[in-house]
């Protein structure tokens, strides 16, 4: 990151035009940055230039806080995500006259394009070009079963809790032009993280529903019918999707309050199940092939949930460790407790 941010510098004041795009943080955060050194952007969208394709290019402009009047779209002219990492790439590289390759990733696709025009005649400066490195930031937690805090006994049957997670970029509801400004201002941290989720959810007072793994891409909130012990054992790390299960940041409510909210219980399907349509569809799951989704004993709601609507004894707020819920209660002074996983 700092790389592109001695790259970009470089440029500006300079009659130069950054070729950029979005979708992806990297690209995203070029974009960001470009517009904020105050470059003229040739952003390649995704489709056609159409009314559809002029409103997603609108809505990059907002999210990034990007000049329109410096902002030229290029359309790849086709909607396939699939499609379009690679047309969008080779554009970049067409439209460019000089490229400056910073992190590229060896036999990786631009790896294999630059060397395809480096025969074609293209322009390369290695002028701030690093080491590839693939050691993305992970969380790292440690669960200490034998310091189990006492209190978790409140929680042993009635309950139902929201664990947070670690977000891959903005929140859900927040613009990507925030999240890279506060990860430009905190680089030696992931700003992004499940502690960071839980304090924006209680500092806005409202917990969002996201749309991630939900079935039709419906927006809604997560919750589990385990005890915070018993959801200790699936706070592991998850390979295939670069995140945790479970982290240990949540907000735990009393069931019969969510569900009078309109909170529901997910109903596992097996093979020959049918799956249902509509808005059945959302409180359904599939129980898995390879793996067990039942154990989650999940429940959902659809949407976003407001914090104020619950009284004291019906919301507890969960942190890691005592530490944690200590610095909690002082700098949010919520009106419901605060308890840590571990004492």
């Amino acid at each position: 990151m700092r790389a592109l941010v001695s790259a970009l510098e470089s440029l500006a004041g300079k009659n130069v035009r950054l070729i950029a795009s979005a979708g992806l943080p990297t690209w995203e955060l070029a974009a960001y940055l470009g517009g904020k050194s105050g470059l003229g952007l040739e952003l390649i969208v995704p489709g056609r230039q159409d009314n559809r394709g002029r409103e997603y290019f609108a809505k990059i402009l907002r999210g990034l806080g990007l000049d329109p009047q410096n902002t030229r779209p290029v359309f790849t002219g086709s909607r396939s995500t699939g499609d379009f990492y690679a047309v969008r790439d080779r554009m970049a590289l067409e439209l460019a006259e000089v490229v400056y390759p910073v992190s590229i990733r060896p036999g990786g696709r631009l790896d294999t394009l630059l060397a395809e025009f480096l025969t074609k005649g293209k322009q390369v400066r290695q002028d701030f070009r690093i080491k590839f490195s693939r050691a993305p930031w992970t969380p790292s937690y440690s669960f200490p079963m034998d310091k189990l805090n006492p209190k978790l006994r409140l929680f042993e049957s009635g309950w139902l809790t929201h664990w947070t997670h670690t977000w891959p970029g903005a929140w859900p509801g927040e613009e990507p032009r925030e999240f890279y400004r506060d990860l430009l201002a905190d680089p030696a941290n992931y700003v992004r993280d499940a502690r960071a989720t839980l304090a924006r959810i209680i500092s806005e007072g409202l917990l969002r529903g996201s749309s991630w793994k939900m079935p039709s891409g419906e927006s809604a909130i997560s919750f589990t019918a385990l005890t915070p012990a018993e959801a200790i054992e699936l706070m592991r790390w998850r390979k295939r999707y670069a995140r945790y299960s479970l982290e240990p940041y949540g907000l735990a409510f009393r069931q019969e309050s969510l569900e009078r909210a309109g909170t529901r219980p997910v109903r596992y399907l097996r093979n020959r199940d049918t799956v249902p349509s509509g808005e059945e569809r959302l409180f359904t799951q599939s129980a898995g092939r390879k793996g067990n989704w039942t154990v989650e004993k999940e429940w959902r709601l659809r949407g976003n949930l407001k914090l104020e609507e619950f009284a004291k004894e019906e919301l507890v707020l969960v942190t890691a460790d005592l530490e944690d819920s200590v610095v909690f209660q002082e700098k949010f002074d919520p009106p419901w407790e605060v308890i840590s996983l571990f004492s």
